[in-house]
């Protein structure tokens, strides 16, 4: 008879926290994103419904204890916020508040995953990649935000903030060197919403997906440099399988040529065996690494690198070497 009791209770307590949880999401409805969603670029969009009779303040506030604030409008249903995100799992609250009184409280999980750090390169099993551009969602925005596309192919905007797409995806080419369809916002130059060999599962889920591999669409600007790899003996795994974006973003970076890292640090982080420079220590009489302060001749005012000897994609000589022969290797550092 206790041990019924119990059993009733605790379906109580479960169909009690259902209800309630329910009862939060009808006051405050978080159409993206999702519970559980995968990023590939350091910003996530949040678009949230609230109605002024139930809330009248959202807040958000990321695990890095950064809090936004958002004034319900009579006039509005939808709102949208733009944040930041770390490497790995963000877990992001979003807050309704009435007259100071906190009537809802939900959770968002978002994983920033990576294609150069190996322990953010694999987002946990329970996180799913999600398309926010869809008819369904840009109806949701249509009433605040222009949804069509606005640029000219080919034609840069003299004032990139009148690209329909800036307000909401502006941080995306804020860093140092930014790749020009991006910092032009020619968007759909890349997001052309079609797929390739491995993203063919994303088809048709929204019309700014871009295929993968990258390589062709790459090629389809850069034609010198697809002529000049085309026809080298040796071609690195990368550059061959048309992964471009594995080393470069395509979107904007810290470092030059839109590298994911430094090319020491890029480099090593596949070649693990060669990052304590060993191999070139009988070349240069000591170890080639940044934190050694070894300067590039052939590249004034710039670090020995690997990319100081390997070309990083394409080669007639064994290695990736810059060139075939010895000679012409120390060449590039021992001048005349």
């Amino acid at each position: 008879m206790r041990r019924s009791m119990l059993l009733s209770y605790m379906v109580f307590i479960m169909l009690f926290s259902l209800s309630l949880f329910a009862q939060q999401a009808q006051l405050l409805k978080i159409v993206a994103p999702s519970p559980t969603q995968i990023s590939q670029e350091n910003i996530v969009s949040f678009v949230i419904e609230a109605d002024k009779s139930t809330v009248d303040l959202i807040t958000i506030t990321t695990d890095a204890n950064a809090t936004f604030n958002i004034q319900v409008n009579p006039n509005k249903t939808h709102y949208c916020k733009t944040i930041n995100l770390h490497l790995g799992e963000n877990i992001i609250d979003v807050a309704g508040y009435k007259s100071n009184t906190l009537v809802s409280e939900q959770k968002r999980k978002v994983f920033l995953e990576s294609k150069v750090h190996k322990e953010y390169r694999y987002p946990p099993q329970q996180y799913k990649r999600e398309y926010f551009h869809n008819e369904t969602n840009e109806k949701v925005c249509a009433s605040c935000h222009d949804m069509s596309v606005n640029e000219v192919k080919g034609v840069a905007f003299k004032d990139v903030t009148k690209s329909n797409c800036y307000q909401c995806h502006n941080q995306v080419a804020s860093k140092k060197h930014a790749h020009a369809p991006s910092v032009n916002w020619l968007c759909t130059s890349c997001h052309n919403g079609k797929v390739g060999t491995f993203n063919e599962a994303d088809r048709n889920k929204s019309k700014y997906t871009v295929p993968d591999p990258i390589g062709p669409l790459c090629f389809s600007c850069h034609e010198k440099n697809e002529e000049k790899w085309g026809d080298k003996r040796f071609t690195h795994e990368p550059t061959e399988a048309g992964r471009c974006n594995k080393c470069h973003n395509s979107h904007s970076e810290e470092n030059e040529f839109y590298l994911r890292k430094d090319s020491w640090n890029l480099c090593t982080g596949c070649h693990k065996d060669k990052i304590e420079g060993m191999h070139i220590v009988k070349t240069f009489g000591r170890k080639a690494h940044p934190t050694h302060n070894v300067k590039d001749p052939s590249r004034p005012g710039k670090d020995l690198s690997c990319i100081s000897c390997h070309n990083p994609h394409a080669s007639n000589a064994s290695f990736l070497l810059q060139s075939e022969s010895v000679m012409g290797i120390c060449s590039r550092c021992h001048k005349k």
